[in-house]
């Protein structure tokens, strides 16, 4: 298993209101999806109050999976909530 990684991810919610997020992934990360280094942890920018699926580790570690190029090529994982 690979060392955790912070990666940048995009939560948009129903109501559409978009949050960023910078999440721990025990997958490898390229390095253009990585958060900086002095990013906090959670929630960034963005949006109001949505809440955080309870699955949202397991979704974007699936999505890097599946979906690692298009991830690359927005510069975030997209999860939509």
């Amino acid at each position: 298993m690979s060392d955790p990684h912070r990666v940048r991810v995009k939560l948009i919610c129903r109501s559409r209101h978009e949050h960023e997020l910078c999440l721990m992934t025990r997958r490898g990360v390229p390095p253009e999806l990585r958060c900086e280094s002095a990013a906090p942890s959670g929630f960034g920018g963005g949006g109001d109050g949505c809440p955080i699926p309870p699955d949202i580790d397991r979704r974007v570690e699936s999505e890097l999976g599946r979906n690692l190029q298009e991830s690359k090529r927005r510069g975030f994982v997209l999860i939509e909530g």
